[in-house]
């Protein structure tokens, strides 16, 4: 595999994309101790809010879709697991008892994948977006209702999610550094087309080459959402946007890709519309 051309030099399209085919990025490189340098959590950050700035309603009003579409489906998933479980009590504790019928476990069934599909759909399709502006596309809300590459997406979340219980089934440390180590599966998935296979090997020698800035990512999104949190209604919406751009940055400096910065000349605005 050929060294690939110097990102920092690279002529960027007037029209404000990339110089990469659309939804590929650039191809990974082998210097991973320049890109280690070049990349810095605070420019990552401040990309991120820019951006989003920038365009606001385009992130915040399909974020909010997926919010209420993910909470649906984890209200279904929880009631299913509920149906097949009796509960009883003593004076000093209480016994949790299994008691599955066929038609339980299908229903148990049912709403995992429910639940696993909306939340692959919503990464897939979010992170689109979230591309789109990588490369200084202009964006609207209907850009985050596009997924790529779903059905492999779907399948890397379902491989993420058997890895993370397997992880903290073994006790902590493990999950975390599963955790760590497949953060940017789902962006290789997306962007390069991917397969899940490919994308958790690509997330992996990624993260192995660039261990202290991805795990520092890997620290920084969730405090983010819990400030979000504590901030309650639109906050957590702004932090999930931000959250979601900086992960992407993360994705594409760590990997040899470039980002478009909002304050370049040709680059687009989002419309905010539909």
């Amino acid at each position: 595999m050929s060294h690939p051309p110097q990102y920092s030099d690279t002529p960027v399209n007037p029209h404000g994309g990339s110089q990469y085919p659309p939804g590929r990025g650039a191809p990974p490189s082998r210097d991973h101790s320049r890109l280690t340098a070049e990349f810095k959590l605070r420019e990552a950050f401040g990309w991120a809010w820019k951006t989003f700035i920038k365009n606001a309603v385009a992130l915040l009003i399909p974020n909010l879709v997926y919010l209420v579409l993910i909470g649906a489906a984890g209200t279904v998933l929880v009631l299913g697991q509920g149906l097949g479980t009796k509960t009883t009590g003593s004076a000093n504790a209480f016994d949790f008892t299994a008691n599955l019928s066929g038609q339980q476990t299908a229903i148990m069934l049912i709403g995992n994948l429910l639940f696993l599909s909306v939340f692959a759909f919503a990464q897939s399709a979010f992170l689109s977006g979230c591309l789109d502006l990588a490369d200084g596309r202009a964006v609207s809300i209907g850009s985050f209702f596009k997924p790529r590459n779903f059905g492999m997406v779907f399948l890397a979340a379902l491989l993420i999610g058997v890895l993370n219980m397997i992880g903290w089934a073994m006790f902590v440390i493990p999950g975390v550094f599963i955790g760590i180590f497949t953060q940017f599966t789902i962006s290789f998935v997306i962007d390069r087309s991917q397969s899940a296979i490919k994308g958790l090997a690509s997330s992996f020698s990624t993260v192995a080459a660039n261990f202290v800035s991805a795990l520092l990512v890997w620290l920084a999104i969730p405090t983010l959402l819990v400030v979000g949190l504590f901030a309650c209604g639109v906050g957590l919406l702004v932090a999930d946007s931000v959250a979601s751009l900086v992960l992407i940055y993360a994705y594409r400096k760590l990997s040899g890709g470039q980002v478009v910065r909002p304050d370049q000349p040709g680059y687009s605005t989002g419309s905010n519309g539909t």
